[in-house]
Parts: structure tokens; sequence; C-alpha cells
């Protein structure tokens, strides 16, 4: 659904996505094709990192992992873990 999802994202600049579920339980040829698709449709801002995850807090570290070694994202890139939903909550200083 990436490209419905990047559709929606250029129709509604106010909108953001939540890789939540998607960075631990697809398998990671998937996940990083997906958040690829993102990246490369210019959306890196737009993108937020959400644990999503009461039931399986182990899987929180695989998510975080994902995202930190996804080999097409630039160090900048791989601040989505953080940068962009401090500035989406207005906390970034």
């Amino acid at each position: 659904m990436a490209d419905a999802m990047i559709a929606l994202m250029f129709a509604h600049p106010q909108l953001y996505v939540d890789i939540g579920i998607l960075d631990y339980a697809y398998p990671t040829r998937t996940f990083h094709a997906y958040l690829r698709r993102l990246i490369d449709a210019g959306m890196e801002r737009r993108v937020m990192f959400g644990s999503d995850n009461m039931v399986w807090p182990d899987a929180i570290a695989i998510a975080i992992r994902r995202v930190r070694h996804a080999p097409f994202l630039s160090r900048r890139q791989r601040l989505i873990l953080h940068d962009n939903a401090a500035r989406f909550l207005r906390i970034a200083g």
C-alpha cells in the first residue's frame, strides 16, 4: 500500500506516517522496501517511528535495529527514530 500512502501524503502535507508494526512484524526485506519507497518519494521528514507494541516489548529493539541498519538511509535519515516525532509534537529543542 506504499503507493496509496505516498499519494495521500502528497495530497495532504500535514499527514505523517508511523512505521509502527511494519518495522518488526514484516520481513526485513519487505519493511526496507516500503521504507525506501517513502524516502525516495521525499517523505523522510514525515515518517515517524512508533513502537506500537505492548504485548511483545522485545520487538522494539528489533524495530529500532531495522531502521538503524537500513543500508539506504543516510545518517540524517536514521533520525526518523526521534526527530520527526519531536518536531510533530513540538518538543524539538
